[in-house]
């Protein structure tokens, strides 16, 4: 901004081209001002902060109100003065900035009004007024000799005092507020030395002190900007994790819900078969009251969420039986033999696991039995669960376990298949589909656990702890049959 004093040094110097240099300075200066309430209008869009939007009005009617006067300088040296020394408008200029910050001050609305808009009307009317004083007395500048004009000045300075208290006391940041209020007082040092002096061209060191003025002004309008822009960029990722953290609650809340109301059907036609006395009392009348023991258990468990236990050796048959039965009372025909194997697992969450590959079966097999059997192979147990429906679609395989795949006649919500495979990962082991076993019909499940059979694995297996023996119920072989 001071840089046509610097190209005056190129040249042979003069007074008038001093001047010419000094209204240049001004005029710089207003526009960088201009430019620093576009700033703030830009920051007041992202924060919504009224005092900001006071600062870009304050600063755009300090712009508008002196540029014109600083053009009007170039033209004609006559009134060059009111460039930079101080008139009995400028009083006006700074009883209107003080209403700009007091008014409506404990308001914290954000602003209905285009700040810089409100500061070009207000600019325009102080102008005004600025040129009919100018019409009306060419020469109103203010001079120590009078006391009329010591008044005024009194006015002006104690009126600026005000406009920077309101400043620091506002809701802007404390070096923001320090920034600008410093600012306010070098310009108005800078006009009441040239007021003092009488002087009759623009002195440097009058242009320096409103050169710092609006390079304060700019850095800080610069300096909240990015302040603003880090907060809003903090605060949206902020804002995301906790979408995100919401979305997994919700997420997790539906599989739960999904869960339990699996298992609360097979509760429920359980209960309804023993209410009815279809059953005659013996071994299938027991096992269907132990299934609905069992399934109660877990699901009270279920409803708890107490967090995971510790991996037990589980007896596959154990975990099954339960389920089977449950599916049968739901008129779904399971086709089950005990096979003796032990797995390495959570039983809550094996028992979920094959849950929802059964009454995925039950619903998409169509009548159709299912067959669930297990095998040792090599160090790991795999369970599988066949059914004999029409299969996967063509290109669900590959989005099979993720969150809401289904086929396009399904009546399931895409929940189930993605659960289980991400608790079997939990659980160390594995789910896929056997496309192999497609070409006999239907689809084929495994579920792929590490054995226990042995005492060689619990012993590699520290944190590993024995199951809790089973509570006495029917001899799994009745049960199956």
């Amino acid at each position: 901004m001071l840089h046509p004093y610097g190209v005056l040094l190129l040249e042979a110097p003069s007074a008038q081209s001093l001047a010419a240099a000094g209204h240049l300075c001004m005029v710089l200066a207003d526009l960088v001002l201009i430019a620093s309430a576009l700033v703030l209008t830009f920051d007041v869009s992202i924060g919504q902060s009224l005092v900001k939007a006071r600062m870009a009005t304050a600063i755009t009617l300090v712009a508008v109100q002196d540029l014109p006067l600083v053009v009007m300088s170039l033209g004609d040296a006559a009134h060059g003065g009111h460039s930079y020394r101080l008139t009995a408008g400028h009083l006006v200029t700074v009883v209107v900035l003080y209403g700009v910050f007091s008014v409506g001050a404990r308001d914290q609305r954000p602003p209905r009004l285009n700040p810089m808009l409100g500061g070009l009307l207000l600019g325009l009317g102080v102008l005004a007024a600025r040129l009919g004083l100018i019409l009306t007395d060419p020469s109103p500048f203010l001079s120590v000799h009078r006391w009329q004009d010591q008044l005024v000045l009194a006015a002006i300075a104690v009126v600026t005092v005000l406009v920077a208290l309101r400043l620091l006391r506002s809701a802007l940041p404390a070096w923001a507020a320090q920034r600008i209020a410093c600012g306010i007082f070098v310009i108005f040092a800078a006009r009441v030395w040239a007021t003092l002096t009488e002087a009759t061209s623009p002195p440097p060191v009058a242009m320096a002190g409103v050169v710092l003025c609006a390079s304060l002004v700019a850095t800080t309008a610069i300096g909240m900007l990015v302040s603003s822009l880090r907060e809003h960029t903090t605060r949206e990722a902020s804002l995301v994790l906790r979408a995100a953290e919401a979305e997994a609650t919700v997420q997790h809340d539906r599989e739960v819900v999904h869960e339990m109301r699996a298992a609360t059907a097979g509760i429920v036609a359980g209960v309804h078969l023993l209410a009815s006395d279809q059953l005659p009392p013996g071994p299938r009348r027991l096992a269907l009251k132990h299934m609905v023991d069992v399934e109660a258990a877990r699901l009270g468990r279920t409803c708890t969420d107490d967090g995971p236990d510790q991996l037990a050796a589980l007896a596959v048959d154990h975990v099954v039986e339960p389920l089977v039965i449950a599916q049968e009372a739901l008129g779904h025909r399971v086709h089950w033999h005990p096979d003796g194997h032990r797995v390495l697992a959570r039983h809550d969450t094996l028992a979920e696991v094959l849950n929802v590959l059964l009454t995925n079966a039950h619903r998409h097999a169509h009548g159709h039995a299912t067959t669930i059997s297990s095998r040792r192979v090599g160090e790991h147990v795999e369970i599988r669960v066949c059914d004999r429906g029409p299969g996967l679609e063509p290109g669900l395989e590959e989005r099979l376990f993720q969150w809401g795949a289904r086929g396009t006649g399904s009546t399931g919500q895409g929940i189930g298949l993605q659960r289980a495979h991400r608790l079997m990962l939990e659980l160390g082991g594995s789910l896929h589909h056997d496309p192999a076993a497609a070409t006999l019909g239907g689809a084929t499940f495994v579920v792929t656990l590490r054995s226990a059979d042995t005492d060689a694995d619990l012993a590699r297996t520290p944190h590993v702890r024995p199951a809790v023996p089973p509570e006495p119920s029917v001899p799994t072989a009745l049960a199956a049959g």
